[in-house]
């Protein structure tokens, strides 16, 4: 059984990452109908990576995805106080405005 996350792109980008700048790393913030925000993010080992890279998706358009994995860690807010942020990896990312975009899950 996995978990499928539904909502609003907020924000979307591409890294370069790693010492001399070979990997990327796709992010995407996602808010859910409760005014959730998801830190989501995709490896460059998932094969749907290239096309969201190249045609990433727009501020308030519709998506789904599977979460594959998370992890949590401490970070400084702005006003200086440590809080706890998940990270979600995904991956079958499907936008409403490119239902041609297929994911690597097939659902």
């Amino acid at each position: 059984m996995g978990m499928f996350l539904e909502g609003t792109v907020k924000s979307a980008n591409a890294f370069q990452v790693g010492q001399t700048g070979e990997k990327f790393l796709f992010t995407m913030n996602v808010v859910d109908e409760l005014g959730n925000t998801f830190s989501c993010q995709m490896w460059d080992d998932d094969p749907q990576q290239p096309q969201l890279i190249q045609q990433p998706p727009a501020r308030r358009q519709r998506v789904q995805m599977a979460v594959v994995g998370y992890s949590v860690r401490m970070r400084k807010s702005k006003d200086g106080k440590e809080v706890p942020q998940a990270n979600f990896i995904v991956s079958d990312v499907r936008l409403a405005a490119a239902p041609d975009l297929a994911g690597a899950g097939g659902r």
